[in-house]
């Protein structure tokens, strides 16, 4: 009908097509669709263009148009939503609700949602998508009856943790807060939930006016005994609180030689990243002090994430004589994350690294074809996927297979079939000689002196989100950005390759260029599990019994003294291209002489369209030991409902296979 100018429809008419094109297979249909419904406003057209919210996945395009959409449709979805003539009775209408609330001016869904909630009072469940409603469209006077609520403890532990993420939420991006201080609020800090505890100091950092629980969290701060998650975010507020007198006298102490270790390095960074002229030589002690390149990495992104900190550390960094290969490599690639690397910085720390790079404008076209035919000739791809999933290179956090890593970079699942091995060689080594369209990142500043380099994720009128270099979600306030920019160079830090030797360069380019040709490198089949969780399982774990782990319990925790080898709990693990865990991806590495190693369970999820037969098969056991949702199978094809699933496999610990895989083509398996 939309090629035939002549032809006459109804509005009705031309909404019910529009219906139709709403869910269309393509992306590029349901957005025009979606753009379209906004020229009928009513209340019809705000719910069909609120229902491509749950199929829009990571299309920043379709994001966009319902946001315009449902924007210009403010009014008629506002006064369905107050009539009770539509209701968030469903998750998937629950996450249309939130987006919406999140798109619309704040002032405009403030009204609706306070009229709502006069009506409605919170559940101690927190039922339904109010909580994170208030935080993101409710007033003064909602904000506070959500800290009435908390201080009164009437919530469960899930919707209490909801409830502090809402206010953080609202204090950071509205700056909406409750009344008063935090005192009422002290014994958060000492609740039993982990969870909890880590919500209310990310609250108090958000609210920036800890009042009486700013020594409290001196104490956490102070004390090595505490739960690194809990210490991390103590340190994590005091770097929102910002250089103000108390935080920089409460640091100083906890940063001298007499504290713990871990104390102190946390105390020297968060000094160095709030004021790196004065601490950067501090930080750079403690640096050289950690023990591998993980380590170090992590710490140099939390000094060089402060506006102007390269420039200081450069100074710093070029007057020494020697700094721990490990700190310096780790260093170079922090530096290069950065929009405008500093050169000073990245010079210094080759030169104390002892890199050779190579040059730029040696690498010609005919260079590359020759690095790309040696790579072809002598390089192994099962080496270069071991050289892929190196923690320290960061491919897997950027890049997906088969549907499974990062989303920060291009897809690689068919890199191998689309792409010459010269170009795959330049992606390498140029990375910024071309940067795919829809990758092209950006620069935030922020008025608080931090700056943020990731690909947009989505904006609105409240927030800009980035997606950084590690793969994570970072939200920035609009009040709070000073200068936005596009970035110009890719996110992929040139150099990357610098402290790879030429065996393993070439074993990854071979393996790069293999991806999407048949074989073991074709992750496009599906039917096959990629997304694990792993838990290794001690003899002291079996005394308690598997009832929580067999159960795929995937938030139980072990204690030290439970476990033997620490706090532990399940880690995520993703399967090779070919879809089989290794071997020594699943081997555990800490196990003292004095622990025996017993047993080690992967759990992942499956999820059944409609009710029928399952066929599930093992590749590498011969006698599978399985659970579904808790309960053993006793075959491997059984009757399953429709709905997610999750199942647990053990493997014996004394005689670990060399690989495992699980597969079925009756079911879908879970991405990320």
């Amino acid at each position: 009908y939309l090629a035939d100018p002549g032809a006459t429809f109804s509005e009705t008419d031309t909404v019910a097509r529009l219906a139709k094109l709403v869910t269309d297979p393509h992306p590029r249909v349901r957005m025009e669709a979606v753009r379209a419904l906004a020229k009928f406003p009513s209340a019809k057209s705000a719910e069909l263009v609120l229902s491509a919210v749950n199929t829009i996945g990571a299309d920043p395009f379709l994001d966009y148009a319902v946001w315009l959409s449902i924007n210009e449709l403010a009014q008629p979805f506002l006064a369905m939503l107050e009539s009770g003539a539509w209701s968030p009775d469903s998750p998937a209408k629950q996450g249309q609700l939130e987006f919406a609330m999140r798109a619309l001016d704040p002032a405009l869904a403030a009204s609706s949602v306070a009229k709502i909630l006069a009506a409605k009072p919170l559940t101690k469940d927190g039922t339904g998508p109010w909580i994170e409603l208030i935080g993101a469209a409710g007033s003064p006077v909602e904000i506070n009856r959500l800290w009435e609520q908390v201080v009164a403890r009437n919530f469960t532990d899930a919707a209490l943790n909801r409830s502090l993420a809402a206010l953080a939420s609202a204090a950071r991006l509205r700056n909406v807060k409750p009344s008063g201080d935090s005192t009422r609020g002290l014994p958060l800090l000492s609740n039993a939930n982990l969870s909890t505890r880590v919500a209310f100091v990310n609250l108090l950092g958000a609210w920036k006016n800890p009042g009486a629980a700013f020594a409290e969290m001196v104490k956490l701060a102070a004390d090595e005994r505490a739960l690194p998650e809990v210490r991390t975010a103590v340190f994590a507020a005091f770097r929102e609180l910002g250089a103000i007198p108390p935080v920089l006298g409460a640091l100083q102490p906890l940063a001298a030689k007499t504290s713990p270790a871990s104390v102190r390095r946390a105390a020297a960074v968060t000094l160095a990243s709030l004021q790196p002229a004065k601490f950067a030589d501090l930080a750079l002690d403690e640096l050289a002090e950690t023990k591998n390149e993980a380590e170090a990495l992590d710490l140099w992104r939390g000094v060089l994430a402060t506006k102007g900190a390269a420039k200081e550390f450069g100074a710093k960094v070029g007057s020494r004589t020697a700094l721990p290969p490990h700190v310096a490599s780790s260093g170079l690639r922090a530096a290069r994350e950065g929009a405008q690397p500093d050169p000073t910085l990245v010079a210094s720390l080759t030169k104390l690294a002892n890199i050779t790079t190579l040059s730029p404008d040696k690498l010609t076209p005919a260079k590359l074809k020759e690095l790309a035919d040696l790579a072809l000739k002598v390089g192994d791809p099962a080496r270069g996927e071991r050289v892929y999933r190196r923690a320290e290179l960061g491919c897997t956090l950027c890049h997906s297979i088969g549907g499974v890593g990062g989303k920060v970079g291009p897809d690689m699942t068919s890199l191998g079939a689309a792409a010459p091995a010269d170009y795959l060689v330049e992606s390498l080594l140029l990375p910024n000689a071309k940067i795919k369209e829809g990758f092209h990142g950006i620069t935030v500043e922020t008025k608080d002196d931090l700056e943020y380099n990731g690909i947009l994720v989505r904006e609105t009128g409240q927030e800009v989100v980035l997606r950084n270099a590690q793969n994570q979600e970072v939200s920035v306030a609009k009040s709070n950005i000073r200068k936005r920019a596009n970035a110009q160079s890719s996110l992929m830090p040139t150099g990357l390759l610098d402290t790879v030797s030429e065996s393993d360069r070439n074993d990854l380019i071979s393996f790069l260029s293999r991806l999407g040709k048949p074989g073991d490198y074709d992750a496009s089949k599906g039917g096959v599990a990629r997304f694990w969780r792993v838990l290794p399982v001690t003899h002291r774990m079996d005394q308690g019994g598997w009832e929580k782990i067999i159960k795929g319990d995937l938030t139980a925790k072990w204690t030290a003294m439970e476990s033997g080898i620490g706090n532990h709990t399940w880690s995520t693990l993703t399967s090779q291209v070919s879809g089989a865990l290794a071997k020594a991806d699943f081997t555990p590495t800490n196990i003292p002489p004095y622990v025996t190693l017993t047993s080690v369970f992967v759990a992942t999820t499956f999820t059944v369209a409609k009710p029928g037969q399952v066929a599930l098969t093992v590749d590498g056991v011969t006698k599978p030991e399985l659970w579904v949702n808790g309960q053993k199978l006793t075959k491997l094809v059984n009757e399953f409902p429709a709905g997610t699933h999750t199942v647990v496999l053990r493997l014996d610990g004394a005689k670990l296979p060399d690989s495992v895989r699980l597969k079925s083509t009756d079911v879908s398996w879970p991405l990320n």
